[in-house]
């Protein structure tokens, strides 16, 4: 879910001040500049499952999430999605096609109702020429970007299908707040997203919590699934 951040519009159907308020990328600059970049941006809404950006789009624009959450995708081959990051108010993509040649590589939608600035390229490169502190932030955010996407990739060559969903149903799980020493997932997540996340399809989902399931390591109850040997689950994941 997004974190709660609510962007109003004008009658002009213009974002009042602050869209950019809650951006990180463009949190060390001042408030007088920081409104002159949002009357820069051209201010979009979407609804749930829109496209916000696809692959192959020639654009070279920068997005600004002022609210809600989108989910950035890619595929194995011609027809897997794998889930790449989930962005949500105060993130931003786009920015690789912004300073590199190739045209965009991901797909881009909206899982809630979303507002985005967007910025063109050449405002974009003139803004990290401006603000230093705003070129040495994204530099750390790439950075990061680049070691979790090593690591992703790594996993998913050395994992099979079956194991890659026991890794994602590990990261999703946290110590049950109620206690008794359990680990849950709530809310459950559709076998679709866990899907996309894990680079399989639904059906070896639903074959690996089936597993899990006759072997009493988990149970679901209604949206909560209740993992009772987490350790078995991280044994079979081979990592």
């Amino acid at each position: 879910m997004s974190d709660g951040t609510t962007q109003t519009f004008d009658a002009a159907g213009q974002p009042d001040r602050g869209g950019l308020a809650n951006v990180r990328l463009f949190s060390d600059v001042p408030s007088d500049a920081l409104f002159a970049l949002e009357d820069d941006c051209n201010w979009l809404k979407f609804e749930p499952n829109d496209v916000v950006l696809d692959r192959n789009d020639t654009s070279r624009d920068v997005y600004f999430i002022a609210n809600g959450l989108v989910r950035v995708m890619n595929y194995i081959g011609d027809q897997r999605e794998v889930t790449l990051a989930n962005k949500k108010a105060g993130d931003h993509f786009g920015e690789l096609a912004a300073i590199g040649p190739r045209e965009r590589t991901a797909r881009v939608i909206a899982i809630e109702k979303t507002v985005v600035g967007v910025m063109s390229r050449d405002k974009f490169l003139a803004t990290l020429l401006e603000f230093p502190q705003v070129s040495l932030r994204l530099l750390n955010e790439l950075a990061y970007i680049i070691a979790s996407m090593n690591e992703r990739v790594s996993t998913l060559s050395l994992t099979v299908p079956r194991q890659r969903v026991y890794l994602e149903l590990l990261r999703l799980a946290v110590p049950d707040p109620r206690g008794g020493g359990a680990w849950v997932i709530e809310p459950l997540p559709t076998h679709n997203d866990i899907a996309g996340w894990a680079g399989v399809d639904e059906e070896e989902v639903a074959h690996a919590i089936g597993k899990l399931a006759r072997e009493q390591v988990l149970e679901r109850r209604n949206k909560t699934l209740i993992i009772h040997d987490r350790a078995k689950i991280h044994e079979m994941s081979g990592m």
